[in-house]
C-alpha cells in the first residue's frame, strides 16, 4: 500500500497560498525604496501612498499577488475539508495522493497565472484553473460522502 501523503498537502497548500503575499511584499518594497508598512499594511492610507509612489504596472502586479494570496487562504478550508473527509472515509490512498498533488499543482499554476496575467480576456484562464481545483475538492468530498453515508 502506498504511503498516504495527502494530509501533508494541507500545510503545503497553505505555503503555496503564502508565496504570492511574499512576492507582493518583495515587489512593492523594491519599487518603493525599501519601504513597507508592516505595522498597518492593509490601511487605505498606505494603499493610496503605494498607488502614488510606484509605477502603475508594479502596483497592479502587487494587487494581483495579494489577491492570489487571499484566494488561496479562502480556499484552504475547502481543500483541508476534502482531504480530511477523504481520509475519514478511508478513500484509496493513491486517489487521495493524486488529487492532493493535482490541487497543489493547480494552486501553483493559479498563482503564476494570477500574478502575471493582467489582460482581462486572458484572466479567464485563471478562473478555469480555480474551477478545476475546486472541482477536485468537491470530487473528494462527494466520494467521501458516498462511503460515509453507508457506514
Amino acid at each position: 500500500m502506498p504511503t498516504n501523503y495527502s494530509i501533508y498537502a494541507i500545510p503545503a497548500f497553505w505555503l503555496l497560498s503564502l508565496l504570492p503575499h511574499n512576492y507582493a511584499v518583495y515587489t512593492i518594497t523594491a519599487a518603493n525604496n525599501g519601504k513597507w508598512d508592516n505595522a498597518n499594511p492593509r490601511s487605505s492610507a498606505w494603499d493610496k501612498q503605494l498607488q502614488a509612489t510606484v509605477p502603475a504596472a508594479c502596483y497592479e502586479r502587487y494587487e494581483r499577488a495579494e489577491a492570489a494570496h487571499k484566494n488561496g487562504m479562502e480556499n484552504l478550508a475547502l481543500f483541508a475539508t476534502a482531504i480530511v473527509l477523504g481520509n475519514m472515509a478511508a478513500l484509496d490512498v493513491g486517489k487521495l495522493n493524486s488529487v492532493a498533488a493535482e490541487v497543489l499543482a493547480l494552486r501553483a499554476l493559479y498563482n503564476v497565472v494570477y500574478v502575471t496575467v493582467g489582460d482581462a480576456r486572458m484572466s479567464f484562464a485563471r478562473t478555469a484553473i480555480w474551477a478545476v481545483s475546486v472541482g477536485c475538492c468537491f470530487y473528494l468530498i462527494v466520494q467521501a460522502g458516498h462511503v460515509l453515508a453507508v457506514r
